[in-house]
C-alpha cells in the first residue's frame, strides 16, 4: 500500500509538470514576426512571457505591442486584459528586456521575393486610427470635397471592410442614392446662400454614424489600415473621394503608409544586391519602384497639395498587384 501511495503520488507530480502551459502569441505593429510564448501574467501595461526555446522570462509593455492582432489572435489573454484595465495601475517600474533575450530584437529578415513580399503584407494590415471628428468638421470637410454626407459615412464603413485581408472594397450604397450621380455644383451653391432657405437637416443614420466613428477615434480603435486605403484609392473617382479626404486630414496615417512604403522598398533593393536575390532582381526591382511610386504619391496627399488623382490611382493598384498576387 506504501508503495501504490508514492507511484500515485510521483505520477501525479509527473502529469503536473508535463501540463502544458498556456500559450500566447505576439507581434509588434510593423513587425511581421509572430512569435508564440509560455503565457505567465498580465496586469494593465505589461505582459509576462517566457521563451518556449529556453528559460527566459519576458517583460513587454502592451503600448508596444499590436494590441488589435493580439485581441483577434489570443482571445483569452485579451479578455483577461479587458477585466484588468479597470483596475488600479501599478506604480511598480517595469524591468528592461536584455537586446540578446529579446526576440523580437532581430525581425524576421526577408530572403528572397515571396517572404519579402509576406512581410509586406503583413505591414499593410497595421491598425491605423484615422481621421478625428473631434477635429474636423463633417460639414466643413463635404463642402470640401462636394460630397453628400451619406457618401461620406459610407466611405468610413467601405474602407474598415477593405482593411480586412478577404473583404472585398465594393461601396455599399444607400438605398435611393447614386454615388456617381453628377452633381451640380453651382445650383447647390445658390440654394444654400439664398435668402431664408432652411439649413439641411442630418438624417438620423449620419448622426449614429459620426457618433461610433468618434467613439472608434477616443476609445484608440484602429479599424483601419494601409492594405483598406489602397484598396480605395485604387479604385478612383468617388468611392475614392472618403479615403482621400481621410488622409489630406490625417498627418499621421499618411506618415504611417509612407515609413511602410518606403521600408519594403529599402529591404526589396538591398535583396536584389545580394546572391540569394539575383535570380529575382528584375521583379524585386519592380516592386522597389512601386512602393517608392506609391509612398511619393501618398506624401503628396496634404491639405495644400492634392495629388494627382490618375498616378495617385495607378500607384496603389500596381502595389495591391505585387502584394496579393
Amino acid at each position: 500500500m506504501r508503495f501504490a501511495r508514492f507511484f500515485l503520488s510521483a505520477l501525479a507530480l509527473t502529469v503536473a509538470r508535463e501540463a502544458p502551459a498556456d500559450t500566447v502569441h505576439l507581434r509588434r505593429s510593423g513587425n511581421a514576426t509572430v512569435i508564440p510564448f509560455e503565457y505567465i501574467t498580465q496586469d494593465e501595461t505589461t505582459i509576462v512571457v517566457k521563451r518556449q526555446d529556453n528559460d527566459t522570462v519576458l517583460t513587454y509593455k502592451w503600448e508596444d505591442l499590436d494590441q488589435d492582432w493580439i485581441r483577434k489572435n489570443n482571445p483569452k489573454v485579451w479578455s483577461e486584459r479587458q477585466l484588468l484595465l479597470a483596475a488600479p495601475k501599478s506604480d511598480g517600474k517595469t524591468p528592461g528586456i536584455a537586446p540578446d533575450a529579446d526576440p523580437f530584437a532581430q525581425q524576421a529578415a526577408a530572403t528572397d521575393i515571396r517572404s519579402l513580399t509576406k512581410n509586406l503584407l503583413v505591414s499593410l494590415q497595421d491598425g491605423m486610427k484615422g481621421m478625428s471628428l473631434s477635429a474636423n468638421r463633417v460639414d466643413v470637410v463635404c463642402a470640401e470635397f462636394q460630397m453628400d454626407e451619406g457618401q461620406f459615412w459610407l466611405g468610413f464603413d467601405d474602407l474598415k471592410r477593405a482593411s480586412l485581408l478577404e473583404a472585398r472594397p465594393e461601396s455599399t450604397q444607400r438605398t435611393g442614392t447614386s454615388p456617381e450621380e453628377p452633381r451640380d455644383v453651382d445650383s447647390k451653391t445658390k440654394t444654400k446662400n439664398k435668402p431664408g432657405s432652411k439649413a439641411k437637416v442630418r438624417s438620423a443614420e449620419s448622426m449614429a454614424a459620426e457618433a461610433a466613428a468618434r467613439k472608434d477615434f477616443e476609445t484608440g480603435s484602429r479599424p483601419y489600415n494601409t492594405l483598406g486605403y489602397l484598396r480605395m484609392l485604387a479604385e478612383g473617382g468617388t468611392k475614392a473621394k472618403p479615403a482621400w479626404m481621410m488622409l489630406r486630414r490625417s498627418a499621421t496615417d499618411r506618415e504611417t503608409m509612407r515609413t511602410t512604403l518606403l521600408k519594403h522598398a529599402k529591404q526589396a533593393g538591398e535583396l536584389s544586391e545580394k546572391p540569394e536575390g539575383k535570380a529575382s532582381r528584375t521583379e524585386l526591382l519592380v516592386l522597389k519602384k512601386a512602393l517608392e511610386n506609391c509612398a511619393e504619391s501618398v506624401g503628396r496627399i496634404t491639405r495644400e497639395t492634392i495629388a494627382v488623382e490618375g498616378r495617385l490611382q495607378s500607384d496603389c493598384r500596381a502595389v495591391l498587384t505585387l502584394a496579393l498576387r
